[in-house]
């Protein structure tokens, strides 16, 4: 389902343009932005879609983008992505309100199908 867009935030640009160039070879339509403080500038004139975002950020994480876009009633599909690995963090997740999570390094088609399910799910969420 590649009707909704993806979002992705993470502070490093090569990760950023490596899941741009796998999104938008997927046909998903996406938009990257290097810290969460730009994204939740600019997420109340967005029409409503994925987030894609990366655990460790200078400034403010991707637990703490979750919370902000929470109390703002941006109830979204959040995928967090990270390079740790653990139970704890997969149940911390998951507590935030994240409908995916994605160690890296993970593959398009790992990418993929998360995505489509996320997507597709609030899709029918909206319905």
């Amino acid at each position: 389902m590649a009707s909704l867009p993806v979002y992705v935030i993470d502070d490093d640009p090569a990760v950023l343009r490596s899941i741009e160039f796998l999104l938008s070879s997927l046909g998903h339509d996406c938009q990257c932005f290097a810290a969460s403080q730009s994204f939740l500038a600019v997420v109340d004139s967005l029409t409503p879609g994925c987030i894609l975002t990366d655990l460790r950020m200078p400034e403010m994480n991707g637990f703490e983008l979750v919370q902000a876009l929470s109390s703002r009633s941006v109830h979204w599909p959040a995928v967090l992505i990270t390079s740790e690995n653990g139970s704890e963090t997969m149940a911390k997740a998951t507590a935030a309100g994240f409908k995916a999570y994605l160690r890296k390094p993970f593959t398009a088609d790992e990418l993929s199908s998360t995505l489509d399910r996320c997507l597709s799910s609030f899709g029918a969420e909206r319905r």
